[in-house]
């Protein structure tokens, strides 16, 4: 894994419009980084959504020296990390997003594996750059 530089804008995006389709549950997956900017979520099979926790299956997680840490959604109005959210982060390693509701920009918040809130810059790509990478990514990954 890179050093975390920054996280993509579509990322951003992204992870509030899956948030909101899960509300009222909380939502949660891995996350990967790509030359350094956090641009992708990972959907794990067998994650579970709950509306006070979720679950995933860290044994599902794929071979992914990429793997930067994770995202998920607090169903109320606080991105601040739960005593287990901090556990899961130090068990986990990496960078840590919280996102909460009206799930949109300015919702969500940065973590380290401490649960130490994080600056992080948010970068615009230009989408065309944005495709190009994942499906060089997903190329990759069928060889």
């Amino acid at each position: 894994m890179n050093a975390i530089r920054a996280v993509d804008i579509d990322f951003i995006d992204g992870f509030n419009a899956a948030a909101k389709s899960a509300y009222p549950e909380e939502f949660l997956c891995m996350t990967r980084e790509i030359d350094g900017v956090v641009s992708e979520m990972i959907m794990l099979p067998g994650t579970v959504f709950g509306d006070s926790h979720s679950f995933l299956n860290q044994w599902m997680a794929p071979i992914d020296y990429s793997i930067a840490g994770t995202a998920h959604s607090h169903p109320g109005f606080s991105n601040c990390p739960s005593d287990a959210d901090k556990e899961f982060f130090a068990n986990m390693g990496g960078v840590h997003f919280i996102t909460c509701q009206p799930y949109d920009r300015t919702s969500w918040r940065a973590y380290d594996s401490r649960g130490d809130p994080m600056d992080i810059e948010v970068i615009y790509r230009p989408f065309v750059q944005s495709i190009r990478r994942s499906v060089a990514t997903s190329i990759m990954e069928t060889r």
